[in-house]
């Protein structure tokens, strides 16, 4: 029996594919760098200690090109090693880099169809207003007004904008990510291999995007997407976890997912499962985390507030664990009465029993 869905009549789908993709497999690890205080379970560890290694001026100087600039940095092109997509960043014109990304954030939030009418001699005119025009595209809470602040100093300074990028993205490359991406390029290799055997095209768009990252996505914001793009790639990623990362540009969604194989496969590949088997036992390493689950179990469902009386923390904090047990598929959401129920996913805790199992003692 196939590990995946038969469908008899084939729908009609546009491309559906798993690349490795080696720029943007890189800069999604790079963003997961770029965040502050990441306590997420299961985000791998070279990420945390790589993060604690660099200096504050280092961090700093990441967050700013990462996020202030992420729009200018994101590689769309293709299939090109990361030296190559460096090379074609130096080769870019310093006002076309600025430019390119004032047009992303002039469209977002904008009906597609539209062209929107931004007056960029006002909006940058000052730091103040540069910050209020972001916050017209983005929450108020994504945008970091002291780092945008900084970003505005280079933004109305394209040369010098551009300058930095450049220095900087070649440093974090050879300083940090050269080495590992040639430790994580093998795996990531077979897990797109073992795709392959798959037809992502005899499957409708959400059904293909659960086969690959092995979640529910029930509740997934990115799925809304899937059939407004003329391409959905899948990017198996070395340090993402249970996590995702979907970005839509140019008529292509980009998915990155944690690393893994196709649910059913006999063939067994041991640097995936331990990568897959880490990221969901670094869910269960925390108590709350554990006593959450327990009470999931304990009383067949549960509401966020029923979590906020038993283990007096704030929303917040328990919209935080809960969204890590989701990620890595212990808890199942629903919706009743507009608020989202949670129930333990049952058949996951025990296949990661059986994975820990097969893994170390190959049954």
């Amino acid at each position: 029996m196939p590990p995946f869905p038969v469908v008899l009549e084939k729908p009609e789908t546009k491309a559906v594919i798993v690349s490795l993709l080696p720029t943007q497999n890189i800069f999604a690890s790079m963003l997961l760098l770029a965040k502050k205080d990441e306590d997420s379970p299961g985000i791998h560890e070279w990420i945390t200690r790589t993060r604690a290694g660099m200096s504050k001026k280092e961090l700093a100087n990441h967050e700013l090109a990462l996020v202030g600039f992420f729009f200018a940095l994101f590689p769309d092109e293709g299939d090109i090693t990361f030296p190559a997509y460096l090379n074609q960043l130096e080769r870019t014109d310093a006002i076309e880099l600025r430019d390119e990304m004032l047009k992303f954030y002039a469209h977002i939030g904008q009906p597609e169809d539209s062209t929107p009418d931004v007056n960029w001699g006002e909006v940058l005119a000052s730091a103040g207003n540069y910050i209020k025009f972001l916050r017209t595209r983005f929450a108020a809470e994504h945008v970091d007004a002291k780092l945008e602040t900084k970003a505005f100093a280079l933004v109305t300074d394209p040369p010098a904008m551009k300058d930095f990028l450049v220095s900087h993205m070649n440093w974090i490359w050879e300083t940090h990510f050269k080495a590992e991406w040639a430790r994580v390029e093998p795996m990531l290799k077979e897990s797109v291999r073992a795709f392959k055997s798959a037809d992502l095209t005899a499957m409708s768009r959400i059904d293909a995007a659960r086969f690959v990252t092995g979640q529910d996505l029930n509740d997934a914001k990115w799925c809304q997407k899937l059939d407004d793009v003329e391409r959905v790639v899948f990017i198996p990623n070395a340090h993402i976890g249970p996590y995702i990362h979907a970005t839509a540009m140019n008529g292509t969604l980009q998915v990155v997912f944690g690393a893994r194989q196709p649910e059913g496969t006999t063939e067994r590949i041991p640097e995936l499962d331990r990568a897959e088997i880490v990221a969901r036992l670094s869910a269960l390493a925390d108590d709350t985390r554990l006593h959450i689950l327990q009470l999931v179990a304990e009383r067949g469902e549960i509401r966020v507030q029923d979590i906020m009386e038993v283990t007096n923390l704030s929303q917040p904090s328990v919209s935080r664990y809960l969204t890590q047990l989701s990620a890595t598929g212990y808890l199942q959401e629903r919706r009743e009465s507009g608020a989202k129920v949670y129930i333990l996913n049952k058949d996951r805790i025990e296949k990661t029993l059986k994975a820990i199992n097969a893994f170390l003692l190959g049954r």
